[in-house]
C-alpha cells in the first residue's frame, strides 16, 4: 500500500477529467478496477480531491461547528482521500438498474461516488466529516468540479439526502415521511390541474386551485429538509418527470426478470 501522506508521493490529474480536481497516486491519472464479483470492484490507485475552495469550506464549516482548525483540517484530509484497500470495495454510483437511462454507475461523477460512500458508515453521522449532511454537500461539489451538469447533480444530491436523513432516524426520518406524503398530494395536484386544463377534467377555478396548491407544497415542505432544503425543491421538481419514466423502466425490469423466471423454470440455459 502507497503512503498517500509521503511527500514524494506522484500525484496526477485523473486523466477522465483532467481539471476536475482528482488527483491520482499514478503517473498516468489512471485509477485501477479489479473486478471481484458481479458488482463489486477494488480500487487499485490511491486518489484525492483537491478543489482549494471545496476544502476550505468544508474546514470552515467543521470549525463553525467546534472543531479545532488543526482536527478540522485532518478531518477534510482524511476525507478527500481515498487509500484503497481489500477492506473497501466499491460498486462506484449505487444507482437502481431501472434509473440507468438517467445516470449510469460510472461517468464523470465515478470519484466523487467513491469518496462519498466512504464517508457515509452504517451509523449516522460517523464518518470522516462527523456530518452526513456534509458529506452530501461535498459530494455535489466534487461533481461540479468533475463537470457533471447543473441538474443532474442536484438530483443526485437530493437522492444521497433523503438517504442521510432516512439513515439518520428519528425525527429526521420523520420528516421525509412528511414530506414524501405532501411531494405526492403535490404532483397529484399538478397532474389532476394539467389533465382538468387539457381535458376538462374540472372548472377552471378548480384547475388554478389546484396549481397554487401544486406550487406552495414544495415551498411549505422544503423546511422539513433542514439544512438540506433546497434538495426538497429539486427534488419535488425532478419527480415530476423522472417518477413517471422510472415507474415505466421498473415495470420494464419487471417484465424481464418475469420471463427470465419463466425461462429457467423451463429448463433454458
Amino acid at each position: 500500500m502507497v503512503d498517500v501522506s509521503n511527500s514524494t508521493v506522484v500525484w496526477t490529474p485523473w486523466r477522465v477529467a483532467r481539471s476536475s480536481g482528482f488527483e491520482v497516486c499514478d503517473t498516468g491519472g489512471e485509477v485501477g478496477l479489479i473486478q471481484i464479483d458481479k458488482s463489486q470492484f477494488l480500487v487499485t490507485k490511491a486518489f484525492r480531491f483537491s478543489e482549494i475552495a471545496v476544502t476550505k469550506m468544508l474546514t470552515d464549516r467543521l470549525v463553525s461547528d467546534g472543531k479545532s482548525t488543526a482536527d478540522a483540517e485532518r478531518a477534510v484530509e482524511d476525507a478527500r482521500t481515498f487509500t484503497p484497500t481489500t477492506e473497501n470495495p466499491t460498486d462506484m454510483a449505487s444507482i437502481p438498474l431501472f434509473m440507468r437511462w438517467f445516470e449510469n454507475t460510472y461517468g464523470a461523477h465515478t470519484l466523487a461516488a467513491i469518496i462519498h460512500d466512504q464517508l457515509i458508515v452504517d451509523e449516522p453521522n460517523a464518518g470522516a466529516l462527523g456530518s452526513d449532511t456534509l458529506s452530501d454537500r461535498f459530494f455535489r461539489e466534487m461533481m461540479r468540479s468533475a463537470g457533471v451538469p447543473w441538474l443532474k447533480r442536484w438530483i443526485m444530491w437530493a437522492a444521497v439526502a433523503i438517504r442521510s436523513r432516512w439513515a439518520a432516524g428519528g425525527i429526521r426520518r420523520f420528516s421525509v415521511c412528511v414530506w414524501i406524503v405532501l411531494a405526492i398530494t403535490g404532483i397529484a395536484s399538478f397532474v389532476n390541474a394539467a389533465g382538468s386544463a387539457w381535458f376538462g377534467w374540472s372548472r377552471p377555478l378548480d384547475v388554478w386551485l389546484l396549481l397554487v396548491i401544486a406550487i406552495l407544497l414544495p415551498i411549505v415542505s422544503a423546511p422539513l429538509w433542514g439544512r438540506q432544503f433546497g434538495a426538497s425543491l429539486v427534488a419535488a421538481v425532478a419527480a415530476l418527470w423522472i417518477l413517471p419514466a422510472a415507474a415505466f423502466g421498473l415495470l420494464g425490469y419487471l417484465v424481464y426478470q418475469t420471463l427470465e423466471f419463466l425461462a429457467r423454470k423451463s429448463g433454458l440455459n
